[in-house]
């Protein structure tokens, strides 16, 4: 992993000397809202949890959610961009507990809340006269302001963060529609997975009235679809 890390941060300190030598460069600002799709794949699916003690069973089910933020796109040359901004997070999941004993079956909603501030280098490709391909990395630090826990009738959720910061890994994969006075039109995909886990859910269900705990580690791990607007800047030159 620190080797992986030291070859994102090296892609970074090549485009700024990029940067260093451009004689042109536009930088712009822009808004996006990506909703956040449950998957199966790298790990963002559901998750099953079985008590140690008794025949209890909790199964994790990621929910559809959202991030939206704000976005700064520094171009380096006609090829290459950083981008930064900051992202709120709110991930959403499904606890479905299961006693097989008694038939006893319940669920509950909760939600985690979570920032970031992501560094990319993105790298372009032009398909047409307007339309542009384009393909990013990079790592964001992301920050959980808070713990939650939900109470039901005979049990409850109480998810703790691990970490009050950590850092992801960031991709992405795009296409953009570039006007010339009204601005920038985007629509991808990102891929978001943090280097440790985020939090840790605690579930305590009472059978017979003997609490009966659960734990499972959540990776935060997640799929977006990717919508954004950049507003029009010109070219400074330098």
């Amino acid at each position: 992993m620190q080797n992986y890390l030291r070859a994102i941060l090296a892609s970074f300190f090549f485009s700024l000397t990029t940067f260093a030598i451009a004689q042109e460069n536009i930088t712009t600002v822009g808004i996006q809202f990506r909703p956040i799709v449950p998957s199966e794949f790298f790990g963002a699916g559901n998750e099953t949890v079985q008590a140690e003690t008794e025949n209890v069973e909790a199964t994790f089910i990621p929910k559809m959610a959202y991030t939206f933020g704000m976005v700064i796109r520094v171009g380096l040359t006609d090829m290459i961009s950083l981008e930064t901004g900051i992202n709120y997070v709110r991930r959403n999941y499904s606890i479905e507990l299961r006693d097989n004993d008694n038939g006893f079956a319940a669920d509950m909603d909760f939600r985690f809340i979570g920032y970031e501030i992501p560094l990319q280098g993105l790298l372009y490709v032009r398909l047409g006269d307007k339309i542009w391909m384009n393909a990013s990395t990079g790592i964001s630090f992301d920050t959980y302001p808070s713990d939650v826990e939900t109470i039901e009738f005979d049990y409850r959720q109480q998810t703790r963060r691990d970490y009050w910061g950590q850092f992801s890994l960031l991709a992405n994969v795009g296409f953009e529609y570039r006007t010339d006075e009204s601005g920038y039109f985007y629509f991808g995909g990102s891929f978001h997975q943090p280097f440790q886990d985020i939090a840790t859910t605690r579930v305590t269900y009472k059978k017979d009235g003997i609490p009966v705990q659960l734990f499972n580690n959540l990776n935060g791990t997640y799929l977006t679809l990717d919508f954004r607007y950049f507003f029009h800047e010109e070219a400074e030159r330098r």
